[in-house]
């Protein structure tokens, strides 16, 4: 991105959070999306967990352990090998009880040991504070900064059977709101510069290359929604976004030196609504557009779809649709970016008051560019959660992934299937 591209662009941010504000302490009745209540946020007084009250913080802590068998542990074609994972872990999030403004902070840490490959053995933490500024009624400022640390799971595009560990990824970023709600409208802006560092070796170099360094980047972002309420049940929108992603190291392709760095936008309009037919749902629609800086590389373009809508066909059944469709780097050394499509469903019931069920499907297509590839991943669950009482839940769990990889850049065969089954325990002081 230029340098008066990046000006703009944060111009453009600043002047927004110097007219508006993250959401008003009372929202607008236009925006009230409560008629119904989700199976998942239906609060249980007697066996959810209570907040600890510390002075002017409300503070939320749960300590858990699982046991989880997975039966390809390194998503491989062939030559399946199992093993058995163990995590445990704890996190804790503490927030102002203040009637005005809110100041917060989270922290959670979790180890995951693997049974026999100790070399996928891994720890887990994000760490993060928050903090909000209620200027009036209908202005308020947010900001927040995290550092956070995540492993790669060996499904995913970017993993590959070759690596000795999983794809180590450390980030740290700021990000600010700014946001408007009075009446019938409602602006939300948001700015964010994300770090984001990725460490691999693998047992033999893959295209040339031992590590994934070339994956390595500064992101920043920045998203703007305007909302018009119609009626109370639903308002209409538009929205834009913008990213700018700059890598830290060049590649190296045929012996000529190539950047990832891109630049993109997203614009499109939709609605958020909450209708008396039981349904309610948020839905976007528009276009994407990715540039890239270097001319080896063909810009992206064309649909951009990001929406989720929820079904209660009782007040013990939930139904989410969920749909999306968007440009994204998965970590391919040959393709750059990747068009990715996906839906989902899932469905959440209430057996009883402590127990609830659950079941989900998920299909998703990567269509990399730059390459002669396409991935299809499909993704069965299901799921039962057992809440003893406020202090112990306990949480069973089933989920079937399958990937069927295909074209003339794959040197070998990248489809997989895993089956996870778990069970897990969930402590609350």
């Amino acid at each position: 991105m230029t340098n008066l591209k990046r000006f703009w662009l944060l111009s453009v941010a600043a002047g927004a959070m110097i007219s508006s504000t993250a959401y008003a302490q009372e929202q607008s009745n236009y925006y009230s999306r409560d008629k119904y209540q989700a199976v998942m946020d239906r609060r249980q007084p007697e066996f959810d967990p209570e907040p600890i009250r510390l002075g002017a913080f409300l503070v939320d802590a749960t300590a858990l352990a699982s046991i989880t068998s997975n039966s390809n542990v390194f998503a491989a074609a062939s030559n399946e090998q199992s093993d058995v994972i163990a995590r445990v872990g704890a996190s804790v999030a503490a927030r102002t009880n203040w009637s005005v403004h809110q100041v917060g902070a989270e922290f959670a840490a979790y180890r995951n040991e693997f049974s026999d490959f100790s070399t996928e053995s891994n720890t887990e933490w994000r760490g993060a504070l928050r903090g909000r500024l209620d200027v009036t009624r209908d202005f308020s400022f947010g900001a927040s900064v995290f550092a956070d640390r995540a492993n790669e799971s060996r499904t995913e595009p970017g993993s590959e059977t070759s690596f000795r560990h999983p794809v180590e990824i450390d980030r740290t970023g700021v990000e600010a709101q700014a946001n408007y709600t009075n009446d019938r409208v409602r602006w939300t802006n948001s700015i964010a510069a994300i770090q984001s560092d990725f460490e691999c070796d693998c047992l033999v170099p893959l295209n040339g290359i031992t590590n994934v360094d070339y994956r390595d980047r500064d992101t920043l972002e920045g998203r703007s929604r305007l909302s018009y309420a119609v009626s109370p049940n639903v308002a209409v929108f538009a929205q834009g976004t913008m990213r700018d992603e700059s890598y830290k190291y060049d590649q190296v392709i045929g012996g000529v030196v190539h950047t990832r760095d891109s630049s993109g936008y997203t614009i499109s309009g939709g609605a958020d609504f909450e209708l008396t037919a039981l349904v309610r749902g948020d839905i976007a629609v528009g276009y994407l557009s990715e540039k890239k800086d270097d001319p080896l590389y063909k810009d992206v373009d064309g649909l951009s779809v990001d929406g989720r809508m929820q079904w209660f066909p009782t007040r013990l059944t939930t139904v989410t649709f969920t749909a999306g469709r968007r440009a994204q780097d998965v970590g391919a050394f040959e393709s750059p970016s990747v068009i990715s499509t996906d839906v989902g469903a899932r469905i959440d019931h209430e057996l009883k008051r402590n127990i609830i069920l659950s079941g989900s499907y998920r299909h998703a297509n990567y269509d990399y560019q730059e390459a002669d590839r396409k991935d299809d991943i499909d993704e069965l669950g299901a799921g039962l959660i057992y809440k003893m009482n406020k202090k112990v839940h306990l949480e069973g769990f089933v989920r079937s992934l399958n990937r069927d990889s295909s074209g003339t850049s794959l040197t070998f065969d990248r489809s997989y299937g895993v089956n996870l089954i778990g069970v897990q325990l969930s402590l609350h002081p």
